[in-house]
């Protein structure tokens, strides 16, 4: 019985061992990754969003109007090495309830690193999975946020043409 135990505890602890070892493997070696910022919605039809590369290519979009702008590679820097202090591979999900507001203004906010999309924020209409961040990640992500802004991601209203 003793040796079935240990043998239990071993091979937990081994795949267990994997496990992190993977996640940690996989944020090391982070090659791409892209952060979408949005917001839609509301009788005013509020339509705008904008994405950052780690080439450091910022699309931003309002409406019809659509915007190009190469970030100095030093703030690029920066932002990717938040984005892997996140530690987002191998995060837990948890469902937030949607806000069921049919004139309401809904946000999203999604990191993609290699081709994987992780929701780290925003609301919905219809409930939805967001990362259940610790509090670490919390305050990385909100020096990240502050990074984005300085960037000024969204295009203002007022640069847009009313009859678009």
């Amino acid at each position: 019985m003793k040796r079935t135990k240990l043998f239990g505890i071993l091979f937990i602890f081994t795949i267990l061992t994997i496990g992190v070892s993977t996640v940690e493997a996989q944020i090391a070696r982070i090659k791409t990754w892209k952060i979408t910022v949005s917001q839609s919605g509301g009788f005013a039809g509020i339509n705008k969003s904008y994405t950052l590369d780690q080439r450091g290519n910022l699309n931003r979009k309002n409406k019809k109007r659509i915007t190009f702008e190469k970030i100095e590679n030093f703030k690029i820097r920066e932002i990717g090495s938040l984005i892997k202090e996140l530690r987002l591979p191998g995060t837990g999900l948890k469902t937030v309830k949607g806000d069921r507001i049919y004139d309401g203004i809904y946000s999203g906010f999604v990191i993609n690193i290699d081709g994987r999309d992780f929701s780290v924020g925003g609301n919905s209409f219809y409930d939805a999975k967001y990362l259940a961040l610790s509090r670490k990640q919390k305050a990385t992500l909100a020096e990240l946020k502050a990074k984005l802004d300085e960037l000024n991601g969204f295009l203002d209203d007022s640069t847009i043409n009313k009859d678009n």
